[in-house]
């Protein structure tokens, strides 16, 4: 987004700004909607490894956690 819409602009406003963002992600969607496929087909069933889940192999900072509170 910062690419198609913020870098290289010269928005007179932040109203202006906001339009541009609204626009890109209505022009966006639409297309999607009319040109629907299947994210990622190059590289699903292309794993160096098979995915399994593990618990312990949690990523996420310790502030995101949920622990059951």
């Amino acid at each position: 987004m910062a690419r198609a819409i913020i870098h290289n602009s010269d928005y007179e406003s932040m109203d202006e700004t906001k339009a541009a963002i609204d626009r890109y992600f209505a022009e966006r969607n639409a297309f999607f909607l009319a040109n629907p496929r299947r994210a990622g087909r190059i590289i699903w069933g292309k794993e160096a490894t098979p995915s399994r889940f593990s618990a312990s192999n949690n990523c996420k900072s310790a502030k995101y956690q949920y622990f059951g509170l």
